[in-house]
């Protein structure tokens, strides 16, 4: 299993729903529930509309498998949030708890599904400017692992390029926190960048989302 890296865009989470049994007789139909649970927080096909909730459909399946087994060790926060919507609106789920008794072939079922899926970026504005300066600290910084603007899923680094801004900032701030796991060699280049730094990378994933 390739581990993920940068910017595990869940800030509530991969997947929002019930936990799937591991019973061979019913697994395809409760992963298929188990689906439907996370687009009631992720939208269909993974599409997103909330901004504090990842977009995630599009990305790799290495990169969503990764991101399912880290909240299965709890490497990553782990709070309890509100469903937006569904039978659940209202309702509060952990991810770590929500997919604790995933199996690994349910896993690999869910990452298959959102990773066929087409990645729809969030309609934002941005700063144009603030962009440009966030342009470079990527190429400086982030472009080896996540090319071409952060946009390619088969990076296997999760695509930034047209994430939420809020949910960017959020990820930025647990991992200068040390609150979530990143790879080692992601560490240096995280320490390196100062506040002004993060606040033009994440405006600069913005803008290139906003282009396509």
């Amino acid at each position: 299993m390739k581990p993920a890296t940068l910017l595990t865009l869940g800030a509530a989470a991969l997947i929002a729903g019930a936990i799937v049994p591991s019973s061979p007789a019913h697994a395809a139909g409760n992963v298929q529930q188990t689906i439907q649970n996370c687009e009631t927080c992720h939208g269909d096909g993974g599409a997103s509309k909330h901004p504090e909730i990842p977009i995630i459909g599009g990305m790799s399946d290495y990169y969503l498998e990764g991101e399912i087994k880290i909240y299965q060790k709890k490497l990553r926060p782990c709070p309890a949030v509100e469903y937006p919507g569904g039978p659940h609106k209202g309702e509060k789920a952990s991810m770590c708890d929500l997919v604790k008794d995933l199996s690994e072939g349910e896993v690999q079922q869910i990452a298959t599904y959102f990773a066929d899926k087409p990645f729809v970026p969030a309609d934002q504005k941005f700063d144009q400017a603030l962009a440009a300066k966030g342009k470079k600290v990527h190429e400086q910084a982030c472009s080896k692992c996540h090319s071409e603007g952060g946009s390619l899923a088969f990076d296997d680094a999760s695509i930034l390029a047209g994430q939420w801004r809020k949910y960017l900032e959020q990820t930025f701030a647990e991992i200068r926190d040390g609150k979530r796991w990143i790879p080692e060699k992601m560490k240096p280049k995280m320490k390196e960048l100062s506040d002004a730094d993060v606040k033009a990378l994440v405006e600069y994933y913005v803008s290139e989302g906003s282009k396509k």
